[in-house]
């Protein structure tokens, strides 16, 4: 189903069973209607019959989720073309977040930026793991998140990555 968007707003509907959210971002009353629909009849209805209990979330959907959108979809691509370590998207955005901050923390323009954020540092675990500490895609600022893509796109092409078009700004190429 193509998501869809009212008025900026963005509609979430999410298992109180800790399921992942599902956000639709909703572009007119008509798609809105539909997406509402489609979910009400394949999610709604069948889990609240089955005695489960859902919360729906309704915001104004921000500039930064049109963003998340756009690196997301670039980093699955560059992933999905890359493969080896890359090839878990989750993997591959701590990667590819790491290599731009370290190729864009003394330019200028971003320094102030990445000070807002902190540094990045390794810990151990409770299991004596090395777990990686700091910066995360979601605490970007609307200029970092905008520097990332431009970044994205460069690497990706420097690696041949091919990339998709995206229908729109703030949709997943």
């Amino acid at each position: 189903m193509p998501a869809c968007q009212l008025d900026g707003w963005m509609v979430g509907l999410a298992s109180c069973l800790g399921e992942v959210m599902t956000a639709f971002p909703l572009i007119n009353p008509v798609q809105a209607t539909q997406v509402w629909e489609a979910q009400y009849r394949e999610v709604v209805k069948p889990d609240t019959m089955a005695g489960h209990r859902l919360l729906l979330s309704i915001r104004r959907e921000t500039r930064r989720d049109a963003q998340s959108a756009v690196f997301h979809g670039l980093i699955g691509q560059i992933a999905a073309h890359i493969g080896g370590e890359l090839e878990d998207k989750d993997d591959a955005k701590r990667i590819l977040l790491s290599a731009f901050r370290i190729d864009t923390l003394g330019m200028p323009d971003l320094k102030d930026e990445w000070a807002k954020l902190g540094d990045l540092r390794m810990g151990r675990g409770l299991r004596g793991e090395v777990v990686l500490m700091g910066n995360q895609t979601r605490d970007l600022s609307v200029k970092l998140a905008a520097a990332f893509i431009t970044w994205l796109e460069a690497f990706g092409v420097e690696q041949g990555v091919r990339f998709k078009a995206p229908k729109s700004w703030g949709d997943a190429p």
